[in-house]
């Protein structure tokens, strides 16, 4: 289903990272290669003029509705660290 198929693209390119964290440009390429993964995900045409747009609405919107499970978008310091 589209959940699973959006939750493995992302698990799959983080996994797949070997860059920096703390690097920008390194960050900048992780993003990137999210997109076209959750645009393969979303089955959005690769000549879409608005392709990240419409990645954007679709991601937010399962994230916002909570399908996306323990996934999010930050990093969040451990309370027990702090």
């Amino acid at each position: 289903d589209l959940v699973t198929e959006v939750q493995c693209a992302l698990y799959l390119t983080v996994l797949e990272f070997t860059g920096n964290m703390e690097d920008e440009s390194d960050l900048e390429g992780l993003i990137e290669q999210q997109f076209e993964a959750l645009q393969k995900a979303f089955k959005i045409p690769h000549k879409a003029s608005e392709a990240r747009m419409m990645i954007s609405k679709k991601f937010l919107t399962l994230f916002r509705a909570g399908k996306l499970g323990p996934f999010i978008l930050d990093d969040v310091p451990d309370a027990n660290t702090v």
